[in-house]
């Protein structure tokens, strides 16, 4: 995530120079570089656990799908392995702060590119993305 998130700012910093210049947009994107790379650290210590974990029936668990949930006010992580012996599936959830913190940077860094400057840089990278895959 933080490549895409870095990515996307290099293009508009490219498109409008007198970005490296802005100390208050450079504060903000190094804030959201770090809560990348920290929330990057949950997802590897998440996998880490699953992976560590055995089934019930002694086999090696396998991460098959992640995504991310809600309950009760707190964003989870989750993850449903698949026993390689056995096939049975096993969900794990694991709290997230890293996503929280992650998150509430993008929104920041994003209203403020939109009001100092009338940039859109979501829409940027979201098409940036989309026409990557529709390539290939």
């Amino acid at each position: 995530m933080a490549y895409l998130l870095e990515y996307g700012l290099r293009r508009v910093e490219n498109e409008r120079p007198e970005l490296g210049n802005d100390s208050r947009y450079l504060e903000l994107k190094e804030q959201l570089l770090r809560d990348a790379e920290g929330h990057f650290r949950e997802i590897q210590a998440t996998y880490a656990t699953v992976l560590k974990t055995q089934c019930h029936c002694g086999g090696q668990l396998e991460p098959v799908d992640h995504d991310f949930g809600m309950s009760g006010g707190t964003i989870y992580d989750s993850v449903i392995a698949k026993c390689k012996s056995c096939g049975q599936a096993q969900a794990f959830q694991f709290p997230k702060e890293g996503f929280i913190s992650e998150a509430r940077s993008a929104m920041s860094l994003r209203d403020y590119l939109q009001t100092t400057y009338g940039i859109d840089y979501a829409s940027a990278v979201k098409s940036d993305l989309q026409s990557r895959a529709a390539r290939r």
